[in-house]
């Protein structure tokens, strides 16, 4: 992934065209005539069924469906962290859905919102999951909700003239704008882990998987998530883009 990042200047759009071309939907093939994508996710998927067998019932297109928009989402959180600012976020997020929606891919948009809530959740959830209690625990849901607000007020302000007579642009807009917002303060790297927990038993409601699934591939599944954001935060850790 090291070719993206030596670039020295590039935009935000040329940066996830290639990302998202040669990374994701049009990978490598190999000798064998299997692409990259496919090998790296039967790889994954193995991972998680040698250490539960039950595993195995969840269908393999249904799985990479869903890593795929896992993935795409963690590369926005990723891509926040870094460029932080909205002049270099929001329009990462516009474009996203732009491609996938031209390239007849906008299932996996759809997707990714469902695990962009998951994110959004995770700012404010304790080690379990649950929503932080206790006199610090709201004051930390204030923060956060005011703040996310107070985002959605100025942008709205900012770009938009006439909020009750919306365009389908400025409605594909906000909502790519509201997902920027909702992952202000996600943290993947909290020592509780509970966001890749969280995202893992998201992953298991949407493929259909009913059993409790053994520890060690529960682990294993957080741990191919994690390996997503950190992968991603290393391909973009040199990005120097466009102002």
């Amino acid at each position: 992934m090291g070719l993206l990042s030596r670039k020295p200047k590039m935009g935000i759009e040329e940066f996830c065209r290639e990302f998202y071309d040669t990374y994701i939907f049009h990978p490598i093939k190999l000798p064998d005539g299997e692409d990259i994508g496919s090998a790296f996710w039967n790889s994954a998927f193995n991972f998680v069924v040698e250490a539960d067998q039950s595993f195995a019932l969840i269908d393999r297109a249904v799985f990479r469906r869903e890593m795929t928009a896992l993935r795409l989402e963690l590369l926005a959180l990723a891509w926040g962290h870094k460029f932080k600012r909205e002049k270099f976020t929001i329009p990462q997020s516009v474009f996203t859905r732009r491609y996938l929606e031209e390239n007849e891919k906008f299932e996996l948009w759809e997707i990714m919102g469902e695990y962009n809530q998951v994110v959004a959740q995770s700012a404010t959830a304790n080690k379990t999951g649950e929503q932080v209690s206790g006199r610090t625990g709201r004051a930390l849901v204030t923060f956060v909700n005011m703040t996310r607000s107070n985002m959605w007020e100025d942008w709205c302000k900012a770009n938009l003239k006439d909020t009750s007579n919306l365009s389908k642009e400025e409605e594909a807009s906000l909502q790519s704008v509201a997902r920027v917002i909702n992952r202000f303060g996600a943290d993947i790297k909290r020592e509780d882990c509970v966001l890749p927990k969280m995202l893992s038993s998201k992953l298991l409601d949407r493929v259909g998987y009913k059993p409790r699934l053994a520890v060690e591939a529960a682990f294993r599944i957080s741990a191919v998530i994690f390996g997503f954001y950190e992968g991603t935060k290393e391909t973009i850790k040199s990005v120097n883009l466009q102002s």
